[in-house]
């Protein structure tokens, strides 16, 4: 009896470390990150976000964001207002039409 318990033990203590690493292998692969920028300024674009496919991971987005934003005020042609001011921004994973 004392064997098959050894037995038994054995196979439930593989059956949850093969549970563990098939639950981490299959868990959702993050495509990109969202860049959401609230502006104010005198005409009616309140909000303009950027996806990033290269971009994996929250800490990443937030540590480019400063340089993005920029970016986005420096394009050519302007794709804000000049007199743009950034209220606030934020990376999100759902794109900003639904809850971003």
């Amino acid at each position: 009896m004392n064997g098959n318990s050894t037995l038994t033990t054995k196979i439930v203590t593989l059956l949850a470390v093969l549970g563990l690493l098939f639950s981490l292998g299959c868990s959702p692969k993050v495509e990109g990150y969202f860049l959401i920028v609230e502006l104010e300024n005198s005409e009616i674009v309140k909000q303009y976000s950027v996806f990033n496919p290269y971009i994996h991971s929250l800490e990443k987005c937030q540590s480019v964001a400063d340089k993005a934003i920029a970016d986005i005020f420096a394009s050519d042609p302007m794709v804000i207002p000049k007199d743009s001011r950034v209220k606030s921004w934020r990376c999100s994973l759902t794109p900003p039409g639904r809850g971003g």
